[in-house]
């Protein structure tokens, strides 16, 4: 039987001692040497075809830290804009401030009730990602993205 492996960039299956993906081109050996940083660097200055987004992680971030923050400013992005996801950082970050302010003017009688349950049922979307972030980088299949600083 063969075993395969997926392409982080395109996620065709290739032979699991395949140099290059066959689809798209990606040296496999190439990912030794990428690092979240240029990643960053390179989704910073709009070069989105340059960045790879994987879940085996650079020798520049562990897996120990993103979990923290994940735990601990999960409910807010910390762990995102940590390693570069800032899109779906800001997302959690808005989620999580409109469920604050909801929680404290509902608490102090200004929304009505009606009203804040549905905030709290459309933004506890944001606890999911959260448990689901969570559970990913426990089982590591989060992904981060990495370019090879030039």
């Amino acid at each position: 039987m063969l075993n395969y492996k997926k392409c982080p960039r395109c996620g065709e299956k290739s032979l699991k001692n395949a140099v290059k993906c066959s689809y798209c081109g990606l040296i496999f050996e190439r990912l030794k040497w990428a690092t979240n940083r240029a990643g960053k660097k390179m989704l910073r200055a709009g070069k989105k075809n340059r960045v790879v987004y994987t879940s085996i992680l650079p020798n520049d971030l562990k897996r120990y830290k993103i979990l923290l923050m994940c735990i601990f400013l999960g409910l807010w992005g910390g762990h995102l804009f940590y390693v570069g996801r800032l899109k779906k950082g800001i997302v959690m970050l808005v989620f999580g401030i409109i469920f604050i302010v909801a929680g404290i003017l509902s608490m102090n009688g200004l929304i009505p009730v009606s009203i804040s349950t549905f905030i709290y049922i459309i933004v506890g979307a944001n606890g999911i990602m959260w448990l689901f972030d969570i559970f990913n980088i426990c089982i590591k299949k989060f992904k981060v993205p990495v370019s090879i600083e030039l």
